[in-house]
């Protein structure tokens, strides 16, 4: 088992591209956080969170933008950034417009199953260049965990949700969807 392992391991990377004379780098999830933050920030809003596990358990309570923990949303996030240099070459990047809803749309998807990020959507509206949605996936692997697969989506003021869908190595699995409506 430990040879299989060791040789399942040392499996070969392929050369990557030199960018270093590229300037600029991929979207910044960061940033655009940022962003948001600072044109949203105002009066306090009121939020809905709905929480459904597994086989369809669901709690639901109401709170504002002022009183929400935003850490652990920020930090699952931001943990799908992909704007360092040191991604460049590692995402397919293709652009497309969607007339039938007007959008702009920049895709990036990971040449290689092993990064984290794995695909990143951005929907920008085409008559006022606003971004109308965020859809991301991520893929952990690990030997004991097993597979822990993350979809997250963000409408700017409106939608915020992160499903994890977790299928342990020995069998368990688990799934859940954290679900934030801005009540405008």
């Amino acid at each position: 088992m430990l040879a299989l392992l060791t040789v399942a391991s040392c499996k070969e990377k392929a050369n990557k591209e030199d960018f270093s004379k590229v300037k600029g780098n991929y979207f910044s999830i960061q940033q655009f956080a940022l962003d948001q933050w600072n044109n949203f920030s105002g009066p306090a809003c009121g939020i809905l969170k709905t929480v459904r596990k597994d086989g369809g358990k669901t709690d639901s309570s109401y709170t504002n933008s002022d009183s929400l923990d935003w850490a652990p949303i920020f930090k699952t996030f931001f943990e799908t950034d992909i704007s360092d240099r040191k991604y460049l070459g590692d995402y397919k990047f293709t652009q497309f417009d969607d007339n039938a809803d007007g959008t702009h749309n920049f895709f990036y998807e990971a040449t290689d199953d092993d990064l984290f990020t794995q695909k990143l959507l951005i929907t920008i509206d085409q008559q006022t260049s606003k971004v109308r949605g965020i859809y991301i996936e991520t893929l952990k692997k690990g030997f004991i965990k097993g597979e822990t697969i993350r979809k997250l989506y963000y409408s700017p003021y409106h939608t915020i949700q992160i499903s994890t869908d977790e299928q342990s190595t020995f069998g368990s699995k688990s799934f859940s969807v954290e679900q934030y409506d801005f009540l405008m």
